[in-house]
């Protein structure tokens, strides 16, 4: 399912209507994706090419995370692999993780982040939404190794961050089948019929960034730290 919108308010009017159609069959817990073009629903981990078995490279990779500075990780008080994963993947780390949010705005902001850069920009930016019901979501009292999930699933992450807080964060997690197939979320079978994609054209991003920034969404509130104020601050001063 596609949609299109120009501005923030088409975009609220659209989550309006598709909710109001979707409540009358089942309740949902919506969540939403903003990507700076039409790119697959694949995790980081299956967007590089390993330097080896990938599922080997992947529990490789989180051990390093874990050993390679310790200091770095322990002001976070990571308890186990859930908290080291969702700490890797604010950072960049290559994991079985997306990220989605419970907030429509911030995934609009995410979306149109990049429309200033030559190099991004593409005819659209899209948000994924994406209709979740509770049997979705892990039990995290019986799931306690993120790598013997038997279907891909969501989980909500332990707030060991302010900005999984601001931003609302909830991730799905890939199962190891699907990761072996490769799959993009909108091709396994529990959640193709539960996607809608909207999408932005280029031309309307900026006046959506505007609106934004009235509605006090910015890089400052989706990242309450330095790096996001400096960056709106740049947003703010600088062509």
């Amino acid at each position: 399912m596609e949609a299109e919108i120009t501005s923030v308010n088409e975009y609220l009017d659209t989550i309006k209507d598709f909710k109001r159609k979707q409540n009358e069959r089942e309740s949902h817990d919506f969540l939403f994706r903003g990507q700076a073009a039409d790119y697959p629903l694949v995790s980081k981990l299956l967007r590089l090419r390993p330097k080896g078995d990938l599922l080997k490279v992947e529990q490789q990779l989180l051990e390093e995370f874990k050993r390679a500075n310790f200091l770095l990780v322990k002001e976070h008080q990571a308890m186990n692999d859930w908290d080291y994963l969702t700490l890797g993947q604010h950072y960049g780390l290559p994991t079985r993780l997306l990220d989605w949010s419970n907030n429509a705005l911030t995934a609009l902001w995410f979306a149109t982040e990049q429309y200033k850069m030559e190099r991004s920009r593409q005819p659209y930016a899209t948000i994924w939404i994406l209709m979740a019901t509770e049997a979705h979501y892990l039990n995290m009292k019986e799931n306690h190794n993120p790598f013997t999930v038997n279907k891909t699933r969501l989980f909500r992450p332990r707030i060991i961050k302010q900005r999984i807080n601001n931003q609302s964060g909830v991730f799905t997690v890939q199962s190891t089948e699907s990761i072996k197939k490769r799959l993009s979320l909108h091709q396994e079978e529990d959640f193709a019929s539960r996607l809608l994609k909207i999408m932005i054209p280029g031309k309307c991003q900026e006046s959506v960034r505007d609106e934004l920034h009235t509605l006090g969404v910015n890089a400052f509130s989706v990242f309450p730290e330095l790096e996001g104020l400096c960056s709106l601050l740049q947003w703010k001063f600088f062509h």
